[in-house]
């Protein structure tokens, strides 16, 4: 899970909003995984999504999905149960390029 609501973030005309969805989770995890690939080009693709996807924070807590305001755990709604963690992955991806 890569944060996407509530991003501040830039718009046309040198303008700032709160915006949200993928268009803004997305770039959080393809810049972890452009830094994975700038410390570590031999890594593949595929060993770089498991990293980012093993090296996520776990979060248990219960969060209030879509507009109907519906409560679910964090592990329900997100396909790793974690939050991505640019740290953790660069040490994951130290331990994996070593193998």
């Amino acid at each position: 899970y890569a944060p996407g609501d509530k991003i501040y973030a830039t718009t046309p005309l040198n303008t700032y909003e709160y915006l949200q969805g993928t268009s803004m989770a997305s770039p959080n995890v393809a810049g972890v995984a452009t830094l994975i690939r700038s410390y570590y080009p031999s890594l593949t693709a595929v060993q770089v999504k498991q990293i980012i996807m093993e090296s996520g924070t776990p979060l248990k807590n219960t969060v209030t999905i879509g507009e109907d305001k519906h409560k679910s755990n964090f592990a329900d709604a997100s396909k790793s149960g974690r939050i991505v963690n640019a740290y953790n992955a660069l040490v994951l991806a130290a331990k994996m390029a070593k193998k």
